[in-house]
């Protein structure tokens, strides 16, 4: 199915009076507008009227492009759960997987969306695949203290068979480790002082091992800006207290990442720990708590500073969130791209330039 073959699957939530401007041209037009440029609904209108010709290949426009205030409230309406799974339907397809994929879980507030009080601004949560750089699923609240159940919720979306979820210490939790294997699929969940008791147990784990042949080690080291960074992982099988491994029946072995960084002369040593159902295996804990920070370089610092979403100044919480689908989607689309090697934004610069390059990252 192309993308306009999935956009027809979307139903239309306005009643019969309301129905001048088809839907699937104004989701074709949103769409095509922020893969281009847009930042809100005036811009989004102003990209159709300026390239109506290159939409009408496509799609009819019978009667031209909505006004801003209708493209909005049209977009609005949609219902959300069935918008993501339209969109996310499309990338997903032409998403390809080798091996044993990672998926970063992490949540990213939306600064600029919010109405009556700024701590209420849109969180958004997101799945990423880190080997193909795109958004899988995504579920948005108006609080950050949310975090953990919208990631279950997002988690409960994903086809987990053959990969790995990553996820920082917030979701530290036994329900969202649950969740995972459910799916059939595995983690790597750093754990810090809010599961106390589990730290603990972990921290005293390797120092027990830490002279042992029974500690699987893997080193890792980097320079660059004037920094030099050594990592020493070490994963061994949990051995937790039966109180312990009671509650946290899922955890199958423990991992410790020591860092030594020394930077201008200066060197300072830290650790930090994690709990996976992974399989004792140094090598691949690494490479799986590496990618996690994928989803910091990849897509929210992307968001950031190509789509400007920290920008976006959306009071409506719907529309906020529907744009932010928007905004993952067309990113998904550019980093698909194998074509010419731009950057990011220069390929964004080029889909608004270039309505024959816009055709093919949206159809091949």
């Amino acid at each position: 199915m192309n993308l306009l073959e999935h956009l027809e699957t979307l139903p239309d939530p306005r009643k019969e009076i309301n129905l001048k401007h088809n839907l699937v041209d104004v989701v074709f037009l949103t769409l095509s507008a922020v893969l281009s440029g847009a930042t809100g609904w005036k811009s989004i209108q102003e990209f159709g009227e300026e390239q109506l010709d290159w939409l009408r290949q496509y799609r009819q426009f019978e009667y031209g492009i909505p006004r801003r205030h209708c493209i909005a409230n049209i977009i609005k309406a949609l219902d959300s759960e069935l918008l993501l799974q339209t969109v996310f339907s499309w990338i997903n397809e032409k998403r390809q997987s080798e091996g044993k994929s990672v998926i970063a879980l992490d949540g990213k507030t939306m600064r600029g969306a919010w109405s009556d009080d700024v701590k209420n601004a849109l969180h958004v949560v997101s799945a990423f695949d880190v080997s193909n750089g795109v958004t899988l699923y995504q579920d948005s609240s108006n609080t950050k203290g949310k975090e953990a159940e919208i990631a279950r919720n997002v988690i409960d979306a994903l086809a987990l068979d053959n990969a790995i979820v990553t996820l920082d210490a917030l979701h530290c939790q036994v329900a969202t480790m649950s969740t995972i294997t459910q799916r059939k699929g595995d983690f790597v969940i750093q754990v810090k002082s809010n599961q106390k008791a589990l730290l603990e147990e972990v921290q005293a784990s390797f120092r027990n091992l830490y002279d042992s042949k029974e500690l699987e080690t893997y080193e890792q080291s980097n320079t660059g800006h004037g920094r030099k960074e050594c990592r020493t992982v070490m994963q061994t099988e949990a051995e937790l207290s039966p109180d312990l491994k009671k509650k946290w029946p899922h955890i199958k072995s423990l991992i410790e990442v020591a860092s030594e960084r020394t930077v201008n002369g200066s060197t300072s040593c830290s650790s930090r720990w994690y709990v996976s159902s992974l399989p004792v295996d140094a090598e691949e804990a690494a490479r799986t708590i590496r990618d996690h920070w994928a989803v910091e370089n990849q897509l929210h610092w992307v968001l950031d500073v190509v789509f400007r979403e920290d920008a976006l100044k959306v009071s409506d919480p719907e529309g906020a969130k529907h744009l932010a689908l928007f905004n993952r989607a067309a990113l998904s689309a550019i980093k698909q791209h194998n074509g010419k090697k731009d950057s990011l934004a220069g390929k964004r610069r080029r889909a608004a330039w270039s309505p024959v390059f816009r055709s093919e990252l949206l159809f091949g």
